[in-house]
């Protein structure tokens, strides 16, 4: 029982990974109606069966295999394109996923799966349906075998443990599976030590195998058949194309086609453009330089083509432990703990004799260089990429885009962009806020948008990139465009602007931000409220990051969002107000000042402000927030700290300046405090608490 418990756990961790993958290219699939595409969803498919069986998820297995089936008909050509089977398979996945939550048993649960298995039975046996393909998206209904890339060679060695049968697993199922997707060059059957007559148990396992397999698959799919038995069973897989053979005259030919075969996948040539292209191909002559020549493409087309047979090139298996982020929270905070007793290391050495302290301070220097290479593997190991979390919005997309009669692609950009896993875990409801926000308020619908000389279908373009040490993620539309005059006038008619009074984008643009303000003629179901945008601001504030907007008539709009590597560690300003030391992220500083007496005003309605480069901003005294005692009480015999968060800014009155440092951060509940001003705590070298401010919370705070 315990041997199950451990499979279904694992299969459920891999499973929540599968479905948002192949959920993903359900979506893409339903946009390019490609032989990869489909041949991914099947292996999608194919790996929930046999972990589903393996696991005991009897109905989640059955419901697979008929899915697999249906699939089969596609990989075949004996099943077209068909919107009915998208929308078959995305409701199937929906279902698959609240089984494996628990519900399987369910009556409601058992009735979807009735009428989705009756859906998939009317595909069967039926004739082959051929939708149109969107514009842009060629249809294939199967790629020649001759095309393929050429065959590779592993070899493959499985001992499998004595009890194995024990947990539900048949190793001569996985072995065949395997074994399907080529053929035995050489195979040898491992036999354990042979057991006395009395010992020997019939449900026992006392064989292996070791074969050389000759195959066109990927080292990948031939891993997720072993994937629930990996980890405890003695299997191990190796790529030997280099020295078990050479590729053939043919396999080389096939890869000289390869940039002609992405070109014809893409609906850029023909399939008989290429071949007149190869048969016009002499000993150096390029494929991608003679299509150009014929006019058969572009030289765009041929650098992104041959972008995307380096990535092919370039994708190289890697092997991977799955590793509980509380384990590596408590790793930073040991190190943390390094860094704080390295602190106060240095200040005894400050205490000793000259010769002494030298010594001391080059040994710590050493260490300091190591801690830092430690702590910045630490936190690499915590970034991921953030492809995964954008891919799931393909679905999201294309639901409510649907639901408002709208067609709209998603286009994806730098995936590859990796992020703190707590941020990208926080940062799916602003996306989706965003996102949401562009397909209902920015793209029109198809009528409007040929009207105004544009395709029918909209572009949502998410994209992240990394510059000057934080990441940037937009979120880009083709739409209209944000309506300026509207802005105005609802600022206007909520007293948030007086008529005629100047205003310019940021400050517009900031008022779509703020609770309850919409600027949509009547509210609908999914947005037109003024709380989506509210919410998307807040939250990211709180990740220490902002949000900008940019947008031309027309043309459409630009959600740009600016965010921290990771939420673990930042960089910090030290300030000292009396005894008391408090750090302020650096990201959030403009600069520091010393105002004069004549800078100092106080305003109706507004209170204490300060004369800034011409701008007035609210003056905050620290000491008076934290009910502390402070060295000056006087802003003009005080430093000045001016800080900002959104559109606001504030200065914030400290004693002195301590330094820039970069500090490990330690979680603090609001209730200790009693204030929203406070985002945690770090602990400086010579054992005294700093506390963190929040400059958002901080002007929530005195704007209260």
């Amino acid at each position: 029982m315990g041997e199950s418990g451990s499979i279904q756990e694992v299969f459920l961790k891999e499973s929540a990974e599968i479905l948002e993958n192949l959920e993903s290219d359900i979506v893409v699939l339903e946009e390019q109606w490609d032989q990869e595409t489909i041949n991914r969803v099947f292996r999608y498919i194919h790996t929930l069966k046999g972990g589903s069986g393996m696991a005991g998820y009897t109905p989640v297995y059955e419901f697979t295999h008929r899915l697999e089936n249906l699939l089969d008909m596609v990989r075949s050509g004996a099943l077209g394109r068909d919107r009915r089977l998208i929308d078959l398979l995305l409701d199937g996945m929906d279902w698959i996923r609240e089984s494996l939550a628990g519900g399987s048993d369910d009556a409601d649960m058992i009735r979807r799966r009735d009428a989705l298995l009756k859906k998939a039975g009317s595909f069967h046996g039926g004739e082959k349906r051929e939708e149109p393909a969107a514009a842009g998206a060629p249809v294939v209904a199967k790629a020649p075998e001759e095309l393929e890339i050429g065959y590779r060679y592993f070899h493959l060695r499985a001992l499998f443990r004595e009890d194995i049968f024990e947990s539900g697993i048949d190793p001569l199922m996985i072995m065949e599976d395997t074994v399907s997707e080529g053929a035995i060059v050489e195979n040898s059957v491992i036999r354990k030590k042979a057991k006395d007559f009395k010992e020997f148990d019939p449900e026992k396992c006392y064989t292996g195998w070791d074969m050389v397999l000759k195959t066109k698959c990927a080292m990948k799919k031939l891993e997720d058949y072993f994937l629930f038995v990996m980890g405890d069973n003695d299997i191990s897989i190796e790529d030997i194309t280099d020295h078990y053979g050479t590729p053939s005259t043919e396999d080389k030919f096939l890869e000289e086609r390869r940039i002609g075969e992405i070109l014809v996948t893409r609906g850029i040539l023909t399939r008989h453009q290429l071949d007149d292209a190869l048969s016009a191909q002499d000993g150096n002559k390029k494929v991608g330089d003679l299509v150009v020549e014929k006019g058969y493409a572009t030289e765009k087309d041929i650098h992104y083509a041959l972008g995307e047979q380096e990535r092919i090139k370039r994708k190289i298996e890697t092997s991977t432990v799955r590793v509980d982020t509380g384990k590596l929270d408590s790793l930073l905070n040991l190190l943390g703990e390094i860094v704080i007793g390295q602190s106060a290391i240095t200040r005894i050495a400050d205490e000793l004799d000259e010769e002494k302290s030298f010594r001391l301070k080059n040994a710590l220097y050493g260490l300091d260089r190591i801690t830092r290479e430690f702590q910045e593997q630490i936190m690499s190991i915590r970034m991921i990429p953030i492809g995964p979390s954008f891919e799931k919005f393909r679905r999201f997309v294309r639901d409510t885009a649907h639901s408002l009669g709208k067609e709209i692609r998603i286009e994806i950009e730098g995936g590859e962009t990796e992020l703190d896993k707590t941020v990208i875990e926080r940062i799916d409801d602003p996306l989706k806020h965003m996102i949401r926000n562009a397909i209902d308020h920015g793209i029109e619908k198809a009528e409007d948008r040929k009207k105004a000389g544009k395709d029918a279908a909209g572009k949502i373009i998410l994209r992240a990139y990394h510059q000057e040490g934080n990441v940037y993620i937009e979120v880009r539309d083709d739409g209209r465009g944000i309506d300026r005059s509207a802005i105005r006038a609802k600022a206007e008619s909520l007293g948030l602007l007086k008529p005629g009074e100047e205003a310019g984008d940021g400050r517009l643009f900031g008022f779509l931000f703020m609770p309850g303000f919409s600027t949509a003629e009547k509210v609908g179901d999914l947005s037109g409220r003024g709380v989506g945008m509210d919410v998307v601001r807040t939250n990211i504030e709180s990740l220490r990051g902002s949000v900008e907007v940019e947008t031309r008539p027309g043309e459409g709009s630009v959600f740009r969002v600016k965010l921290p590597l990771t939420m673990a560690i930042i960089e910090g300003m030290m300030v000292r107000v009396g005894k008391n030391v408090y750090i302020i992220p650096l990201l959030s500083i403009v600069e520091s000042t010393r105002p004069g007496r004549d800078d100092i005003k106080t305003v109706k309605e507004q209170g204490e402000v300060v004369m800034v480069r011409g701008e007035y901003v609210t003056l905050v005294r620290l000491y008076k927030l934290f009910g502390i005692e402070a060295d000056f009480t006087e802003p003009w015999d005080s430093l000045m700290v001016i800080v900002e968060a959104g559109m606001s800014r504030v200065g914030v009155m400290i004693d002195e300046l301590l330094g820039q440092q970069q500090i490990v951060i330690k979680s603090l509940d609001n209730y200790l405090t009693g204030s929203r001003s406070v985002s945690g705590a770090a602990i400086l070298g010579d054992g005294r608490v700093a506390l963190i401010i929040d400059v958002h919370g901080l002007l929530v705070d005195i704007q209260k």
